[in-house]
């Protein structure tokens, strides 16, 4: 689904209508306790939410055995995601990609507890993106490099540390070339908690300096999701 439009019918449409468009596209990564990244397609994520949860040791969905960890982990994380109260007023604001252009990619870090991280997860399934669960303190610099997302949000502070951690990666051969690589597919920089004008330029020139070319929109996450 690359389209800016939100899909009708909640998030359980949302991924009903993708499972049946596009049954074998990747849609929830994750790191499993070996440290590889594995996913679930959109058909393994309706079957999970067909059968409203575990049901046995061994979860197969689409004659696919599933691991129990990623049950444990993308499970809770869809249950969180379709919850009534995961839809602040003005989260369909934040568009998905335009027709043709290709998906989106956002890094999940924070508990869904988290009202903004759960209203970001909501809009992410509605418009079609892949999505990337990784818990944690905060959003690892090497995560990002890897993944390059097209979407990424914290605080004003969050997002001045990562911008700095992933600086300090880049190797000193070639520099330039693999910060743009990094950054080349960023779109739109979310920043939360309630920013001042300055503090949002303060966002856009850190981190239009660190990634060359970088042409991201620096927007308030709290006029979006609240």
């Amino acid at each position: 689904m690359n389209s800016s439009a939100i899909s009708p019918g909640g998030v359980g449409g949302a991924l009903a209508g993708l499972a049946k468009a596009q049954p074998e596209a990747p849609f929830l990564f994750y790191r499993n306790s070996r440290g590889h990244f594995r996913w679930w397609s959109y058909a393994t994520a309706s079957a999970f939410l067909d059968r409203a949860g575990l049901g046995e040791e061994r979860l197969s969905a689409k004659g696919v055995v599933v691991e129990r960890e990623a049950v444990e982990l993308l499970g809770e994380f869809l249950r969180l995601a379709m919850g009534e109260d995961s839809h602040p007023p003005g989260v369909a604001e934040l568009a998905g990609t335009e027709p043709g252009a290709p998906r989106d990619i956002w890094i999940s870090w924070r508990a869904l507890t988290a009202p903004d991280e759960r209203a970001l997860a909501r809009w992410a399934i509605l418009t079609g993106a892949a999505i990337l669960v990784e818990p944690g303190p905060a959003l690892h610099p090497e995560l990002f490099v890897w993944a390059r997302p097209t979407v990424v949000s914290g605080t004003v502070e969050e997002l001045g540390l990562l911008a700095g951690e992933v600086e300090s990666l880049a190797p000193r051969f070639l520099r330039r070339r693999w910060l743009r690589q990094r950054g080349e597919r960023l779109r739109l920089v979310l920043v939360e908690g309630s920013p001042a004008p300055e503090a949002l330029g303060q966002v856009g020139e850190r981190w239009r300096s660190l990634l060359p070319d970088c042409t991201a929109g620096i927007e308030p996450l709290v006029r979006v999701a609240r």
